[in-house]
């Protein structure tokens, strides 16, 4: 289980450095704990770094007109650099600028994002666009991603994202979840064929959905049995 846990523990912090997981091999012996704490640090450090020219990109963002900010995002700055200054704005601009930036910018700049950073921005979005974007997330395979905004979101706006999910795509999203908590209220909403799908694709991550059964609550853990 430890080992199991670790290997999706370095799945998220590879993503965290954007290097390859194999280059993270050597910390397969680490616990899970270690490297959870490892990862709040590299994510910190990412952050931190250039932070005062981030914070003056965002100073002159906030003096221009939103429409011209989101095409010098779009065609000068890119998606990870957007997603550092979007960070350090006022709630209030980031949301107004976010409602000009094209759904398939905003998809590519969520992957560099840290949702608990920008939880006031998403509060502020319309839901229909944040739905949009965790669409094209899941259609992209960004499932890691995806989960990393499952808790910050909300399990209704969750709910409409993985409308018609498979699965086997809700169990690895399930699976890259950090709080197993935030997992109970989006099985409850999903249809049992759903759920019955989510039962038969558990057993190709053997001890790994085991582990997730368990961390499970009692209602989510007999309704999974319930349709095996």
């Amino acid at each position: 289980m430890t080992a199991l846990t670790s290997a999706l523990e370095i799945t998220k912090l590879a993503h965290e450095m954007h290097v390859d997981e194999a280059e993270l091999a050597f910390l397969a012996t680490t616990s899970p704990d270690d490297l959870r704490d490892l990862r709040g640090i590299v994510s910190h450090a990412m952050f931190s770094r250039h932070e005062s020219r981030v914070k003056g990109l965002a100073a002159v963002s906030k003096k221009l007109p939103a429409a011209v900010t989101a095409k010098i995002a779009e065609v000068a700055m890119g998606p990870m650099l957007s997603a550092r200054v979007a960070a350090v704005m006022e709630p209030a601009d980031a949301a107004k600028l976010a409602g000009h930036l094209k759904p398939e910018f905003l998809a590519e700049l969520s992957v560099h994002l840290d949702p608990n950073r920008v939880a006031a921005i998403i509060a502020r979005l319309d839901r229909g666009l944040v739905v949009d974007v965790g669409r094209r997330l899941l259609a992209d395979g960004h499932l890691l991603t995806l989960a990393r905004f499952t808790g910050v979101v909300g399990p209704e706006t969750s709910l409409k994202v993985v409308d018609g999910a498979s699965g086997a795509e809700v169990v690895r999203l399930a699976l890259f979840i950090d709080e197993p908590s935030v997992i109970d209220p989006l099985l409850a909403g999903l249809p049992d064929e759903t759920v019955a799908e989510i039962a038969a694709a558990g057993a190709d991550h053997g001890d790994a959905f085991e582990a997730l059964l368990v961390a499970l609550g009692e209602d989510s853990r007999a309704r999974i049995a319930s349709l095996t």
